[in-house]
């Protein structure tokens, strides 16, 4: 089975699934990145990703020729609706993980942000848009269960508050990749509709973080004056690698998903964040090999056994 972008290029299911792989061990960065800028408010950590992803991705954009007027009038006409929904899901979704960062600690924040895989599989099935195999849904347990052992969020879901912003954190991240599918269905049956030349994945990246900016400027663009070189460097690396990179490729992964074969696959973002506490904080326990093997054995099911 092969797809295409809108743009002409041949992408091939493995080359979906290798670009979910590199998204998911990009974003396990975020909550590193968040921690070293905790000085700064929610808004603004929020607003920083927005500005510096945006600002990347205008250049990939710029690079791919993306940014003439048929490419984006023909995109919008075809997706206003979708894209609309994208847009202002996007930043909910930064600002509730971010949030929960700050409340409950990256591990907890992390396992319930990924609960967005179970609303999605619901989402599949309620709306009868894929058919959801059974080895689907036993690679999504394990997968979840790995998460879960690995984050040891039993030690936290006394912090209600936390809980609460993590279910919707998740919520609103399935709404979002939701969201992402029904635009591509929507392309691959009408693609007599899809005439003009650029890149769309890289474009339906780079409108939602968009949205970032325009709704946090107000809320944190106050602190942007504190900031100094370090901060800056540390700034341009999570609006570059665990953004711009990170959402590029996984709607690369997104577009060509079926019946959540490749979605289940950012299950490694928690992985790298373990790898990265191990490394930078020195902290590795039994529960993180059990749960990372679970994880693994997930992903090993979904790319030998998936269709």
């Amino acid at each position: 089975m092969v797809t295409f972008e809108s743009d002409g290029k041949k992408v091939s299911p493995k080359i979906s699934k290798i670009s979910m792989l590199i998204s998911a061990l990009l974003m396990g960065n975020v909550g590193l990145l968040v921690t070293v800028l905790e000085k700064y408010s929610v808004f603004t950590l929020v607003l920083l990703r927005g500005i510096f992803g945006t600002i990347f991705l205008t250049l990939f954009l710029l690079k791919n020729k993306s940014f003439s007027l048929d490419f984006l009038k023909e995109s919008f006409k075809l997706h206003w609706k979708w894209l609309l929904l994208v847009g202002i899901m996007n930043p909910i979704v930064i600002y509730l993980y971010f949030m929960n960062i700050v409340i409950s600690g990256y591990a907890i924040a992390a396992f319930l942000l990924y609960t967005n895989g179970i609303f999605v599989l619901v989402f599949l099935i309620a709306f009868k848009i894929e058919k959801v195999s059974k080895i689907n849904i036993i690679s999504f347990v394990l997968a979840i269960v790995g998460v879960a052992i690995i984050m040891e969020f039993w030690n936290g879901l006394h912090l209600s508050v936390g809980v609460i912003t993590g279910i919707l954190s998740g919520l609103t991240l399935a709404i979002l990749v939701f969201g992402k599918k029904m635009i591509y269905i929507q392309r691959d049956e009408n693609p007599s509709n899809v005439n003009a030349a650029g890149n769309f994945d890289t474009f339906l990246a780079w409108w939602p973080t968009l949205f970032i900016v325009m709704m946090f400027l107000p809320l944190g663009g106050a602190e942007l004056v504190n900031l100094t070189m370090i901060d800056l460097i540390y700034s341009l690396i999570l609006g570059l690698f665990p953004t711009a990179l990170a959402f590029a490729l996984y709607n690369v992964g997104v577009k060509n998903d079926k019946g959540g074969n490749i979605i289940i696959l950012a299950y490694l973002e928690p992985v790298m964040a373990t790898i990265n506490n191990a490394i930078f904080l020195r902290e590795l326990s039994i529960f993180v090999v059990l749960g990372g093997a679970l994880i693994l054995i997930a992903n090993i099911i979904v790319l030998k056994y998936s269709k």
